[in-house]
């Protein structure tokens, strides 16, 4: 009997020994994985041209070095957003087959697992043929591959002094095609202006007659910034950080009270919502989560969800006589979804 007792007790000790060093080895990759390192999770846009701003998300870039381009391009000049953000401007010399980008810290390097692609902007057409007219306020659309590289466009003034207009006011639609609306107050002539993309190619519009439009000096359509994302917030993921209130009824949850006015402006017609993101799932709800403007999320192919071709989409809000309107001014805004990082707030007038 003693000896059934001593067998039973090393039994016992050895299942004991056994059972915690299956514990051991189970919660060890644990604590690793909940340790987050150097890494390099995405970055927009995916295909670049020399002279395109870029964004890198991931993590431990707190001292970076250098961020290092297909061909052994490195680049030494640019901004750490935080530890989880770099922002830098795609240098010249990038590999025409493109390939993966490393971020160089000190602690070491982290290489990116999708590659980078590069573009090169060409023009095939334009909708107004030489020697037609066009006023100033009206529209003009080119088309060609890789136009989200396009920037500007330079015409003469009413003085008759070159003026550079900037591509917040060019209407995307995709890669292959940009709207153009001219200012009111251009040079009434007959000339030839310019289009611009960020790695300094220049392409010729085709001699069109201009004329001034009616009264005014400002495009038919501007983008008013409601609210812009200055870099120090990340990435949604079914997340409640990006919540907007009317000021009169803010309660220190929201990452921005709109002024009274501007908010009721939201209410009453159409808001638009940049994201920086390659396939994003998109929800317009409330801070309580109770009531989702049209009931539905929004992604890739979503009727009013527009892919710009530059690693950004925009989202045209109208909330109408949509449920949320009866609950938004006491439960807030809510921006949120997967896979895309909120950029800014505006609307087009």
């Amino acid at each position: 009997m003693k000896k059934i007792f001593k067998y039973l007790s090393i039994l016992l000790t050895v299942a004991l020994l056994g059972s915690f060093t299956a514990c051991d080895l189970l919660q060890e990759p644990l604590e690793e994985s909940a340790e987050v390192g150097l890494g390099i999770k995405v970055f927009f846009p995916t295909k670049v041209v020399a002279g395109q701003p870029m964004t890198i998300n991931g993590s431990g870039f707190a001292t970076a070095r250098a961020v290092e381009f297909p061909n052994g391009v490195s680049v030494t000049d640019f901004e750490i957003v935080s530890n989880d953000m770099i922002r830098v401007t795609a240098p010249a010399g990038i590999a025409a087959d493109g390939g993966l980008i490393k971020v160089i810290t000190a602690d070491g390097e982290a290489v990116s697992r999708l590659p980078l692609t590069l573009g090169s902007t060409s023009v095939s057409g334009y909708s107004l043929e030489a020697g037609a007219t066009i006023k100033g306020g009206e529209q003009i659309e080119v088309y060609g591959t890789d136009l989200q590289f396009v920037c500007a466009i330079e015409l003469p003034d009413a003085e008759g002094n070159p003026m550079r207009l900037e591509d917040e006011c060019f209407y995307r639609k995709g890669e292959n095609k940009i709207v153009i609306t001219l200012p009111k107050k251009v040079f009434d002539g007959t000339y030839v202006a310019k289009l611009f993309t960020f790695d300094g190619k220049e392409f010729l519009l085709p001699e069109l007659k201009y004329e001034p439009g009616a009264e005014g000096g400002h495009w038919e359509k501007k983008k008013t910034s409601i609210w812009a994302n200055d870099g120090s917030h990340g990435a949604v993921s079914w997340s409640s950080d990006y919540r907007f209130a009317a000021d009169a009824n803010k309660t220190g949850e929201e990452i921005y009270a709109i002024p009274d006015d501007v908010w009721a402006e939201m209410k009453a017609g159409t808001f638009y919502v940049d994201v920086e993101a390659e396939n994003p799932q998109i929800r317009i709800t409330t801070g309580w989560w109770s009531t989702t403007w049209t009931g539905n999320d929004f992604m890739p192919g979503s009727e009013g969800l527009t892919d710009n071709g530059d690693g950004t989409w925009t989202l045209a809000v109208t909330l109408g006589d949509d449920p949320i309107m009866d609950v938004i001014d006491v439960q807030h805004l809510l921006v949120t979804g997967d896979r895309f990082t909120p950029k800014k707030l505006y609307f087009m007038k």
